[in-house]
């Protein structure tokens, strides 16, 4: 259908949609589209579109999809803040840890931050540390990519290496997942950026999650927190922090789209089905095989629900997902869905399991 925005003013669509600009100017989180591109908006998202000149947008909505015209931008003003902190920042690469609670527009602000930086001709790599709501990969992985064109989404980037953590949550690894950031961070920094964005995860409230953020900073050393607060739940992180580490805190979005638990996992399921696209039935006898942890294959696997798997090349080169399901103890033999052709050197663990629709059934115990 064809919709007609008058300029200053907004466009939110909630996805699955497409929406293409016939004609007009508008900008997602600072990315001007082109006329005729058509820009889709996931299950689960939701996308401004801002009018700099009036626009007819042509739209497609799938189901339970919509959209909403709201008066003038849904990006804060204080947002600009974060972005004339980084830009004056000496050095090269300047490390950025982007920290708030769930749905407070973490990966949006991203977004906006990444396409400002490229505008101004930099090379921008993104740290993808939110296990449970990953853009950049899988879920249960903490991934990275780097661009220097603009982007109307994190989900839009390719995935360049990650590390495969296992579960959904830093509450059930917190060790792992602190060393799973540093050791990507220390890859990123290899390929000397101008810029790195780690996105972190929603777990900023309680005594437990602030020493995990705590320990994240301790490791990642960024040169710049930006803190996305609703109300004053970032207190004690900012308190902790102190002069040590210098923190911008800003304003979510008013364009903010608060998701049901239901609708959080069926993106991690989206992530699931994005990385195991064409899988097969692959055989790995386990002798050619390190298997982490070494106490981790289960005597016997049910095949229609399995542990969810990271694969691994030689070195750290991560090279997907697939989900165990069969474990032959009498003939020493893994079989894995996977869409991973070469073969792998090393397979991890995980605690998701899903079924064979590549749906969560819950995570594992310890």
């Amino acid at each position: 259908m064809q919709q007609i925005v008058e300029s200053n003013k907004t466009l939110l669509v909630d996805g699955p949609a497409s929406v293409r600009l016939t004609s007009g100017k508008a900008e997602v989180f600072g990315y001007h589209i082109k006329v005729a591109h058509r820009i889709v908006v996931r299950q689960g998202k939701r996308l401004p579109f801002y009018v700099l000149e009036k626009a007819v947008f042509d739209v497609s909505l799938g189901a339970n999809a919509s959209l909403q015209e709201t008066d003038g931008s849904t990006i804060p003003t204080s947002w600009s803040k974060p972005l004339e902190a980084i830009l004056a920042v000496q050095k090269r690469p300047v490390v950025v840890m982007v920290v708030g609670e769930s749905d407070s527009g973490k990966s949006s602000l991203c977004t906006y931050l990444v396409n400002n930086l490229v505008a101004e001709g930099q090379r921008v790599a993104v740290l993808d540390g939110d296990l449970g709501q990953s853009d950049i990969g899988p879920s249960a992985t903490v991934g990275y990519a780097s661009t220097s064109k603009p982007i109307t989404e994190l989900f839009g980037l390719r995935l360049e290496n990650a590390y495969f953590v296992g579960v959904t949550s830093p509450i059930m690894a917190f060790a792992k997942a602190v060393e799973a950031l540093g050791a990507m961070e220390a890859e990123v920094l290899q390929r000397e950026p101008d810029f790195v964005l780690v996105n972190t995860d929603g777990w900023v409230v309680g005594d437990v999650a602030l020493r995990y953020k705590e320990a994240l900073v301790n490791a990642l050393k960024p040169d710049l927190v930006v803190g996305v607060q609703v109300q004053d739940e970032l207190a004690p992180l900012i308190n902790a922090l102190g002069n040590d580490i210098r923190m911008v805190v800003v304003e979510p979005s008013s364009a903010l789209s608060k998701r049901t638990a239901e609708k959080r996992k069926a993106l991690r399921e989206m992530t699931y089905t994005r990385y195991l696209k064409n899988a097969k039935l692959q055989c790995y006898p386990l002798s050619q095989l390190t298997v982490e942890p070494k106490n981790g294959v289960p005597k016997s696997q049910e095949p229609k629900k399995g542990l969810l798997v990271g694969l691994y090349g030689r070195g750290s080169k991560f090279l997907g997902i697939g989900v165990l399901r069969v474990v032959n103890q009498a003939r020493r033999v893994l079989k894995v869905q996977t869409a991973v052709s070469a073969k792998p050197s090393k397979i991890v663990i995980g605690k998701v399991v899903l079924n064979h629709k590549l749906q969560e059934i819950a995570e594992a115990k310890p």
